[in-house]
């Protein structure tokens, strides 16, 4: 029998170290997610703790433009003197506050901060632990020590992107947050690091079956795109999909988002490619393609690190690719090498 959402939840805050003397503080828009909230709240009271609910209008970014960067400035400030009131805080809202100031301000301050937008199968299925959270910290281990991140693929594929430096900010996604000022995505598994800004140098050749999200869907034909100084600069590709991408990028009228963001690689055991091909890809955040073991994933648009903010974001988790860090192979033909 599958679990229910408020035995997930139930679980999920006990590998968060939720305590009975702590509150639970969850976000979430106007009519929206209720089930999510309604269990987050539950299971919260299940073990003592307290919760409070934060819903504002609308927080969500679009997919598309026109966007009002204002958007519900006048009710962040409500919901920030809320949540720091709060020891765990759930982000129930549709799009996730993953790129915005309402994210950084809460865990700056010393808050844990998860993330929750998949179906419960999904949930269930990937919840995380601590021999992921290992895995995931050698892998971050291994970023941090290197220098240079040169990604190959026999499709064409060759980028390099400078890491030097004890500076280089890493993501550790491993599902849960039990660590005070730490922010994660449930489900998660996957490592990424943000080059030096404007480093990133060579082709990134895309392949049938690879993802683009939160399109969610796999690339039906191939696209060729070029990077220099970390900024796509030209895309080539006969098929829709290059065609869809270039409509995307001109449509927000924003240099920002041609510029490569974060990159990395997937590392959850139970993640599946096939994902796109069992749910509704509208009913679905796309988590599980970037989780996928093995997979390169790259990003465009928004890096709080470089200043750039802008809601044109893409993640692009592509197969059969080979990751390395200085000499070490990491990824070897979209296999983890251990």
């Amino acid at each position: 029998m599958p679990k229910t959402l408020r035995q997930l939840f139930l679980e999920q805050y006990r590998l968060c170290r939720l305590g009975a003397t702590e509150t639970v503080g969850v976000i979430a828009e106007l009519g929206q997610k209720e089930e999510y909230v309604a269990a987050a709240v539950e299971a919260a009271h299940d073990l003592g703790a307290g919760a409070l609910v934060l819903t504002a209008s609308s927080l969500s970014y679009p997919m598309l433009p026109p966007y009002d960067p204002r958007g519900a400035g006048r009710e962040v400030g409500a919901l920030l003197a809320g949540a720091s009131e709060c020891d765990l805080v759930i982000d129930a809202t549709v799009g996730g506050l993953i790129h915005s100031d309402v994210r950084t301000r809460i865990t700056g301050n010393g808050k844990r901060m998860l993330f929750v937008a998949e179906p419960p199968d999904v949930l269930e299925r990937l919840m995380g632990g601590e021999a992921l959270k290992q895995t995931v910290l050698r892998a971050g281990h291994r970023l941090r020590r290197g220098a240079r991140l040169h990604v190959t693929s026999e499709g064409g594929t060759d980028l390099t992107a400078d890491i030097s430096g004890d500076a280089l900010p890493i993501t550790h996604q491993w599902g849960f947050v039990d660590e005070p000022g730490r922010w994660d995505h449930w489900p998660s598994g996957f490592v990424a690091c943000y080059p030096k800004d404007r480093s990133a140098q060579g082709t990134i050749v895309l392949r049938p079956g690879d993802a683009l999200v939160p399109f969610n869907r796999y690339v039906s034909q191939a696209v060729r795109i070029e990077v220099r100084d970390g900024f796509i600069v030209d895309m080539q590709g006969d098929g829709i999909d290059a065609a869809n991408l270039r409509d995307y990028f001109e449509s927000w009228r924003d240099p920002d988002a041609w510029a490569l963001s974060h990159m990395g690689w997937g590392m959850h055991p139970s993640a599946s490619w096939a994902a796109l091909e069992v749910y509704d890809g509208r009913r679905i955040y796309g988590q599980e393609l970037r989780s996928t073991p093995g997979n390169f994933m790259w990003s465009t648009g928004s890096n709080r690190f470089a200043g750039r903010e802008t809601p044109a974001h893409l993640d692009i988790p592509m197969r059969a690719c080979t990751v390395r860090v200085d000499d070490h192979v990491v990824v070897e033909r979209g296999r983890l090498t251990g």
